[in-house]
């Protein structure tokens, strides 16, 4: 199986599609794509892929082109007779849309299901899903990774005094309880209300945090407000410092101008949205090493829930 492997990345992925192709030892091999003079996309395979397993690495964050050229390279996979084509997405757009907010709105998370399926993908490897519920939109298998190794060893190297980890709302309780038992440090839960999204009407702290390091730790950051608010929070009640790891740097505007700011002192994002940032607060770990191990899981049929 491992001769029929062939490794390609979306025009989006070049540079993190050569890293994981490294690291597994593969070729990084290339589509043709074209943008005409009226912004219609053209893809295409300029090799065989007959009988081959594809591993597709693509960022499909906005604008929406990313993601049609993503649908049109599974389209060609599939016309080009590919064995398999297996998807590796480390963020999956609209994953804060997976249920109906009142009356008359989509779930676009789901239609992102459904345009991916209908394409022919066989499998999704994807890294810290907002909410594991998007799981079952899917009918093919779904691996969604978590950045638990990836962040705590790079923790665990900074050897931090009176940690303390703390959870930015009630749904990442779990996440924040995986990297406690690593730990073994305390925790802190904050209590949030929304007014709408990217705006929070108010919060408290649920725990101590005196005198301690806090870092939080949750699976995105858009605009920063919210983190922003929490970190000064924390140093209200009398935290040292406020460091965070945020899987996904969505990054949207205005969060640099909130990060530089606000009292947080680093941020810590994966390269699964932006590759580099320039901002002092910020520093990127990259997702490289656990989606190559993920996709060498794969090639050799080992399972993939250690990861």
């Amino acid at each position: 199986m491992e001769n029929a492997i062939k490794i390609y990345a979306t025009s989006t992925a070049k540079k993190l599609g050569e890293i994981i192709a490294n690291k597994l030892g593969y070729p990084l091999h290339s589509t043709h794509i074209e943008k005409f003079s009226d912004g219609e996309l053209f893809v295409r395979f300029d090799e065989s892929i007959r009988g081959h397993v594809v591993f597709l690495i693509s960022k499909i964050n906005m604008p929406y082109e990313h993601f049609f050229e993503l649908l049109m390279t599974i389209d060609a996979a599939r016309r080009s007779s590919a064995r398999e084509v297996i998807l590796v997405i480390p963020y999956l757009p609209h994953s804060r849309q997976e249920r109906r907010d009142g009356q008359r709105t989509a779930i676009s998370s789901r239609m992102v299901a459904d345009m991916i399926q209908l394409m022919g993908a066989d499998r999704l490897i994807t890294l810290d899903l907002h909410t594991n519920a998007i799981e079952g939109f899917y009918k093919i298998p779904v691996d969604p990774l978590s950045s638990l190794k990836l962040f705590l060893e790079h923790i665990q190297h900074s050897n931090i005094e009176n940690l303390c980890l703390c959870s930015p709302d009630f749904g990442g309780i779990k996440r924040i309880k995986q990297y406690k038992k690593s730990l073994n440090v305390d925790m802190v839960v904050i209590n949030k209300e929304r007014l709408k999204p990217n705006a929070v009407s108010s919060m408290e702290i649920i725990g101590d945090v005196n005198n301690k390091n806090v870092i939080i730790i949750d699976d995105l950051v858009d605009t920063a407000g919210t983190l922003c608010k929490a970190a000064d929070l924390l140093i209200e009640h009398g935290a040292k410092s406020v460091r965070a790891y945020c899987t996904h740097g969505v990054l949207s505007d205005p969060a640099l101008q909130n990060l530089t700011q606000c009292k947080i002192e680093k941020l810590f994002i994966s390269d699964t949205v932006m590759e580099t940032v320039s901002h002092p607060k910020i520093e990127i770990v990259s997702c490289a090493p656990v989606l190559a191990t993920a996709i060498e899981n794969v090639i050799l049929n080992k399972s993939l829930s250690q990861l």
